[in-house]
């Protein structure tokens, strides 16, 4: 009991002080002394998650929220859509959900299945399917895939699918290759992400100075962005900064 009325506390001190700080109608500190409970709930829900939900952090923890309180909520609808229309787009819509649930056999099936006809050579189509290869770790089937998505659309362009390309060749130890791929697509990947990956191939290449060279330079370089920049890219500057040497 007293650790729930200290949490009480806590969250009415914080609601208070957003209140405070944000310049919310005077009402609320009405509320939310007199109601601590019910008024910090009925604060958090009108005027603090609407908040979060304009900014992409805000509407990542609002998607978290959402995720942990219906885990398969959009699982449902967007197969209830393949059932419904039965349409490519609904497929590969429901095949991500099913990679993000880590359901990749299904997520296979699905690209698979919405692969034929007038989307047999779909570059989208095969460039999802070869996203949930790579997660599966099916390194010859994504470089298969992505050989064929170039080979039947010669004037598709993907930074997405030039990584992945570099990432399957790391897969299957074609170093060469692989260094050739992450070398060309870090050049110009807009993110963090392809650098942070081929500096990590470095290091296990034993190519250290070169992969200290790309994870500093990283890591100097979110430290100038503006803040909007730091949070798209955060994931990927964490990465950089513990595996970094020096």
């Amino acid at each position: 009991m007293p650790i729930l009325v200290l949490a009480v506390i806590l969250i009415q001190g914080f609601c208070l002080y957003h209140c405070s700080q944000s310049g919310k109608a005077q009402h609320w500190f009405y509320i939310l002394l007199l109601l601590p409970g019910l008024g910090s709930a009925a604060y958090f829900f009108v005027e603090i998650l609407p908040e979060l939900a304009s900014t992409r952090r805000g509407q990542r923890v609002v998607g978290d929220i959402a995720t942990v309180l219906d885990p398969d909520r959009e699982y449902r609808e967007r197969k209830a859509q393949v059932e419904l229309s039965g349409t490519p787009a609904a497929k590969a819509a429901l095949a991500d959900e099913c990679a993000r649930k880590s359901m990749f056999d299904d997520a296979v099936t699905l690209y698979r299945s919405a692969l034929t006809g007038h989307f047999a050579d779909d570059p989208n189509l095969l460039l999802g399917l070869a996203k949930v290869q790579i997660e599966q770790a099916d390194f010859a089937g994504c470089q298969q895939t992505l050989d064929d998505l170039r080979s039947k659309n010669p004037n598709f362009a993907s930074q997405d699918g030039h990584l992945i390309y570099a990432r399957a060749l790391e897969g299957q130890a074609k170093n060469d290759e692989a260094l050739k791929e992450y070398d060309a697509v870090a050049g110009y990947f807009a993110g963090f992400e392809a650098k942070v990956r081929y500096g990590l191939f470095l290091l296990k290449q034993g190519q250290v100075a070169k992969a200290n060279e790309l994870l500093q330079g990283v890591v100097a370089t979110f430290k100038q962005l503006p803040r909007h920049a730091q949070d798209l890219n955060r994931d990927w500057y964490n990465v950089a900064r513990r595996n970094v040497e020096g």
